[in-house]
């Protein structure tokens, strides 16, 4: 057989597997162009370099051997190296800013544990599956918004209605806390769907350049009016030898009209900035030195992971707080140096309502003085739990979130899974003052000093004190 067929058979051949796999799975072929792109400079050495190696080696030559464990090293090696070079370049869009942590303003929201819980008993009258993927829209409203979404059942079904929830700041949710908006029956895409003409994630691949990506952990839902729609946060690769994640726009998907549209630019006050970009730039800031400082944990800040006994949980880290007038969403995130220390030495924020297609947002930390750093979330919720609350006013009662506020406070929230009885304000120098829904509030240090002891008061003083603690009691 000539060798102009076999080469017109095998081009003819990749020809087909492209384009069937782009017709069947388009999104496959976006992540895999996207691998290759961050990681070209590795492999194509490493592909180059092996086959000469294995030729020489089947020639049985012995510089073959010389050139397999060459490949061997610079695969190692020159992944180390290429990893800590996209990180350090990614690490020039994060800037130290040189005011002070206490200086920001966010407006106060309900926990996010407490949404999450409070979603699956207000489903209400459907007749679908809470996907259970609870996000926050805290610009939203007047103390922000959690939304999550309903699927209908079957496999090549979309999504059913979007359930909003508005929890109170004290107390537990109502059917009054929660709306919902429908999905078109026509409107048939959803992240997931089993079919070609139900799966949201192809219907975007088809949609956008090659590369581009919508991580559905970065997609939310809101209902516009009564119109559901799902925004799907897109990313490219961006860079030639050293490549970097950037936004890529944003798709719209309506639940009414069924109609998916792709936008480049946003600002509004909707999270449509990829959280997936703001966790990268904050990891990034451990790269920012050199590559041996890199590389034994010399520099860069982490969140509060290796506090355990964080009350934040898995929402420690990029999570939603809305500035005071709920015109932007800030991504926020405690953080602590790279030692053994868990005490909190800074704020990461994010802006997360901007989004210009090919650029990074800024990605700003707040150091507090390195004399004046914050107790660790896990020392907070002890002192509340152990001292501020104390005795039988604790039992049954958590600490779900700590988070700061405004004027250098920050607040915690307190309650059992579906309600809050008690927000703990903490402020600059660690003080602790509890408030519940009437705004009554009672610092660490309240006490029922007599001030001398009881053999030597009145009738009288005996009184007035037990009236004090009677009304203390009655106000718990």
């Amino acid at each position: 057989m000539r060798p102009t067929l076999i080469i017109g058979g095998v081009l003819g051949a990749l020809a087909v597997i492209v384009f069937g796999a782009w017709f069947l799975l388009p999104n496959l072929v976006h992540d895999l162009w996207g691998i290759f792109r961050a990681t070209w400079v590795v492999f194509v050495p490493v592909i180059v370099v092996g086959v000469l190696g294995a030729i020489l080696i089947y020639a049985e030559r012995g510089i073959g051997w010389l050139l397999a464990v060459a490949t061997g090293v610079w695969l190692i090696g020159g992944g180390f190296v290429m990893s800590y070079m996209q990180g350090h370049e990614l690490s020039k869009s994060v800037t130290v800013s040189e005011s002070s942590p206490n200086e920001l303003q966010f407006r106060e929201r309900a926990p996010f544990d407490v949404a999450a819980a409070t979603s699956k008993r207000t489903l209400g009258n459907t007749t679908g599956d809470a996907t259970g993927t609870v996000k926050a829209i805290p610009a939203a409203g007047e103390n922000g918004e959690f939304t999550t979404s309903v699927i209908r059942r079957g496999a090549f079904k979309g999504y059913e209605s979007t359930q909003v929830l508005t929890p109170p700041l004290f107390g537990g949710s109502s059917s009054k806390d929660v709306r919902f908006c429908s999905f078109s029956e026509d409107a048939e895409l959803r992240f997931g769907g089993a079919g070609f003409n139900n799966n949201l994630d192809r219907a975007i691949a088809l949609k956008v350049p090659l590369g581009t990506n919508a991580n559905k952990s970065d997609a939310f839902v809101v209902c516009d009016g009564e119109t559901p729609k799902v925004y799907a946060p897109l990313t490219v690769q961006k860079g030639f030898a050293i490549t970097k994640r950037v936004p890529a726009g944003v798709a719209v998907y309506n639940g009414k009209t069924g109609e998916l549209t792709v936008e480049k630019d946003y600002k509004g006050n909707l999270p449509v900035y990829p959280a997936s970009i703001t966790e990268a730039q904050r990891k990034s800031t451990t790269d920012a030195g050199s590559f041996f400082d890199s590389l034994f944990g010399r520099v860069g800040l982490e969140d509060t992971g290796k506090d355990e006994d964080d009350p934040n949980g898995e929402n420690r880290a990029e999570f939603g707080l809305s500035n005071l007038d709920g015109t932007q969403h800030k991504f926020v995130t405690p953080l602590n140096s790279r030692g053994s220390s868990s005490s909190i030495i800074a704020l990461g924020v994010g802006n997360g309502s901007t989004v210009k297609h090919g650029e990074l947002n800024e990605y700003a930390v707040y150091k507090y003085p390195q004399d004046e750093p914050r107790q660790a979330n896990s020392a907070v919720a002890a002192s509340i739990t152990g001292e501020v609350l104390g005795g039988y006013k604790a039992q049954g009662l958590n600490v779900f979130e700590i988070v700061p506020a405004g004027d250098g406070k920050w607040v915690a929230s307190i309650g059992k899974s579906q309600s809050i009885l008690y927000r703990a304000v903490i402020d600059e120098a660690g003080t602790i003052t509890l408030t519940d829904e009437a705004g009554d509030g009672e610092g660490e240090s309240a006490s029922a000093d007599a001030g001398k002891p009881f053999s030597e008061m009145s009738v009288e003083e005996l009184q007035e004190l037990g009236s004090h603690v009677l009304r203390e009691l009655g106000d718990r």
